[in-house]
């Protein structure tokens, strides 16, 4: 009889064996005797133990050999005990013992499970009634595991009285408080079945006809208990089960309707590959101490798809929920999808619900705990996407994921009261172990939810840019060192090493890293503390805010007399302050020059790598190009977080013509007292020279656009473009051919984006009374047919006409081509 892991870590030790071998009806002697052999966990802790009489490798028979590591390293046990190696791949356990007479079993040889730990821990013991009849002894190691073995007893009773016929189930030979004798179900060329076919179909059918009825969920029994663990699990103020997967344990809860129907049934509870057995005419089951009187539909088939794929294929979310929900459409094709969907909701909260709550009781958590944690939160995401935001629910997903790390992450400069909902264009800063950070980055980039992730690396971190299915987007940035170019600030171990838990069980850094990393970040970059983070500091005790000073006297040797003071940046201050980091021994010159070097190297491959994106805003005056771009610099600013530049016509490396007679501002003043197209330069002559002038500004001038901006990141709006001089010259002062014009934009940068904005002749009259009504006809004309040929010719571009008659239309439909983009 296997264990309900596959794999798992344990806390037996030889000097708990005196202990564990009395239930067996062995103690210890000084001589005679038998002598035990082990077989340990990764942590040396012991898995299994037999007697050094074995012939047989009994202990095989607790062990899921399902996988393909699995049957290798069953095979590979199996060759050393026909070759008789026992004596050199498992070592001999300390200590002798022998029979006290005092238990009629385990008679001869025997092997040993020794338990998972946790409240459900047993051991159990297979033996040899008589050749080819194993039995199985089942031993709780507490008051828990005891209710549990008890109500398996319970089960297996009235369960063999029943007489199925599709399915067979162990004997109860014995029981007693203290163990559970069971028979085995295997028969010969029975086998371990990954996949849910149709014996399995078979039996729970057989299962849900003789124990299945239909009730209203409010009154079922399952309802009842889901409901009161999603709200223990709420009121637990001190746990290591994280508060994104408890809340949204609760939110899913909510979605459903308790006065709605559904069928409800016996359960196994534990129905997987490894406490199952295929026989040639049909299955076998066996494990049944978590069986549930009446559990939600096809319960069983979902978490037979769920468990393996979580703990041995490692299969993402989206592929679990499909397998499972396709398996049960194939075996219950009666059954109606939508009542498949709540079925399986109802799954998920209840697997979910308990698991949660027995890790929580649970001191030490072995690697499948997390691998569970992890694998539901992505399963109960995938159920919550139609009705929360996705940003939402990756911060949950990422913030619970860097908790259930070997070593927890750490949020950076926190200043929401609870770091799982921070502000909307708030970015995420976590501080990582390095080899994390890689797993983190993984994380990010397959999450169920994202529509992209775009990875800009740097010497020191990673920085992941999400766009999630609904549009949402989250910056994270995954540092590994708190480093600013060559100068390490703070030592990432000892800030990871003193984090305190906030609010939610958020591991954060303690009050001083907190407040030294904040001000060093910001006065490294030349730049005043932002008011938020300044508010922050300056709400705590007067004490603390001395000590924070005081560190920074203590520290940097500069002194300050208040936060607001300290807050300011002072260049002088800030190259004593520099050069004081210089001096630390992390900072010497060698470390400065390899840090330096890391930093030159990942600035040149993040400088040939332009994130940046340019966007044109085309139109007649009174289209409503300055009204969109103003809208559209907001949303990329507060939505997409992103900084963006405006920029009127073109580059403007060179000033306009005027300013060479008037100066920058003289000119500028009469630009905006003129009305446009009232130039009255005719002349080729003077219209090419005027042409040329603004033609090198663009040419020369978007290397510089790109030098400051593109190659960061910047989104550069344009209000108008080149476009104007091939449809509009009039508009510059300028009169020249239109094929000229047109043929001289193969120099030009393409921006990715254009959009020509028009409207009605009279709405645009409305709004400005610049132009005649038969002139904008005329233009508007002219851009969409350019338009059209430029996007013919210039595939890597789109040049999109959009009529501007309103105005939220008109945002919704840029932002579209926006997304698409970023």
């Amino acid at each position: 009889m296997t264990h309900s892991l596959p794999v798992s870590d344990h806390t037996t030790n030889p000097a708990d064996l005196p202990a564990l071998l009395a239930r067996l009806g062995y103690a210890p002697v000084a001589t005679g005797g038998v002598r035990l052999r082990g077989c340990p966990n990764p942590d040396g802790s012991l898995r299994w133990l037999w007697p050094t009489t074995l012939r047989q490798p009994l202990f095989l028979e607790l062990y899921n050999a399902a996988s393909p590591k699995a049957r290798l390293f069953s095979a590979f046990v199996q060759l050393v005990f026909f070759c008789r190696l026992q004596g050199v791949f498992f070592r001999r356990l300390p200590g002798r013992f022998a029979a006290t007479g005092q238990q009629v079993w385990p008679r001869a040889d025997f092997a040993l499970f020794t338990g998972t730990p946790g409240p459900n821990r047993k051991a159990v013991c297979c033996y040899a009634l008589a050749p080819g009849q194993l039995v199985f002894a089942k031993l709780p190691l507490g008051p828990v595991a005891a209710e549990k073995v008890q109500a398996e007893t319970t089960t297996l009773l009235d369960l063999n009285q029943r007489g199925f016929t599709g399915f067979d189930l162990p004997r109860v030979l014995d029981y007693e408080p203290g163990h559970l004798l069971q028979s085995s179900v295997q028969v010969p060329g029975a086998r371990r079945a990954t996949r849910f076919g149709p014996a399995h179909a078979s039996c729970l059918q057989e299962l849900l006809a003789t124990t299945g009825t239909r009730q209203p969920l409010a009154a079922s029994n399952c309802w009842e208990s889901i409901a009161g663990q999603v709200a223990e699990l709420q009121e637990l103020s001190e746990t290591r089960v994280p508060f994104g997967l408890r809340t949204k344990l609760q939110h899913l809860l909510a979605t459903l309707d308790p006065n709605q129907e559904i069928s409800v049934g016996f359960a196994h509870g534990d129905f997987t590959p490894w406490n199952c057995w295929l026989g040639p005419e049909k299955l076998a089951i066996y494990d049944l101490e978590l069986a549930l009187p009446e559990a939600s539909l096809l319960y069983d088939l979902f978490h037979f798809e769920v468990q393996q794929a979580l703990l041995t294929t490692h299969r993402s979310a989206v592929d679990i929920r499909t397998q499972a929900l396709t398996t049960a459409q194939l075996h219950f094709a009666t059954v109606p999808a939508a009542e498949l969907g709540v079925a399986w909701q109802l799954y998920l909260l209840h697997q979910v619900a308990t698991g949660a709550l027995l890790y929580h009781a649970q001191t030490a958590w072995h690697p499948q705990v997390s691998w569970l944690l992890n694998g539901w939160n992505a399963l109960l995401t995938l159920e919550l996407a139609p009705t929360m935001e996705h940003r939402q629910l990756a911060i949950f997903d990422l913030l619970d994921f860097v908790q259930l790390l070997t070593r927890p992450g750490v949020v950076l400069k926190p200043r929401a009261a609870n770091a799982y909902y921070p502000a909307p264009s708030s970015d995420l800063d976590l501080l990582l172990e390095e080899a994390d950070m890689e797993a983190g980055v993984h994380f990010l980039r397959h999450y169920p939810l994202a529509q992209s992730a775009v990875l800009r690396p740097a010497a020191h971190m990673q920085s992941v840019d999400c766009l999630f299915l609904d549009g949402s987007l989250l910056s994270v940035d995954l540092l590994h060192q708190l480093e600013r170019m060559e100068l390490r600030l703070l030592d990432t171990e000892a800030v990871l090493s003193q984090a305190e838990r906030a609010v939610a069980g958020v591991p954060v850094p303690s009050l001083r890293d907190d407040f030294v990393y904040t001000w060093l970040f910001y006065w490294l970059n030349q730049s005043n503390l932002p008011l938020n983070h300044l508010r922050h500091f300056q709400q705590l005790a007067a004490g603390q805010q001395a000590a924070l000073l005081a560190h920074l006297t203590a520290a940097y040797g500069l002194t300050f007399h208040s936060l607001a003071e300290a807050s300011v940046y002072v260049p002088a201050k800030a190259e004593h302050l520099a050069f004081t980091l210089r001096q630390a021994p992390v900072n010497r010159r060698l470390h400065r020059w390899a840090r330096g070097l890391r930093y030159l190297l990942s600035t040149a491959v993040e400088f040939g790598r332009p994130g940046g994106l340019i966007i044109t805003f085309s139109g007649v005056d009174g289209a409503g190009k300055s009204t969109v771009i103003e809208h559209v610099k907001e949303r990329l600013e507060k939505k997409w977080r992103k900084r963006v530049v405006v920029i009127r016509h073109r580059p403007s490396v060179l000033p306009i013509i005027s300013a060479w007679k008037y100066g920058k501002q003289g000119a500028e003043a009469r630009s905006v007292q003129n009305l446009p197209r009232q130039g009255q330069n005719y002349g080729l002559g003077s219209s090419l020279a005027r042409f040329a002038y603004y033609y090198v500004d663009y040419v020369f001038g978007q290397a510089v656009i790109w030098l400051r901006h593109t190659r960061r990141g910047h989104v550069v709006l344009y209000d108008r473009y080149y476009f104007d001089f091939i449809n509009d010259g009039r508009r510059s002062n300028i009169d020249l051919p239109v094929r000229l014009t047109q043929a001289l934009y193969a120099l030009v940068n393409k921006p990715r984006l254009n959009f020509f904005l028009y409207a009605d002749p009279q709405e645009i009259l409305r709004r400005k009374q610049e132009l005649s009504a038969s002139t904008i006809t005329q233009l508007t004309q002219q851009y969409k047919i350019l338009f059209g040929q430029l996007g013919a010719r210039y595939r890597d571009s789109r040049y999109v006409p959009i009529e501007n008659q309103d105005l939220d239309t008109t945002l919704a439909l840029i932002g579209q081509y926006i997304q698409q983009e970023i």
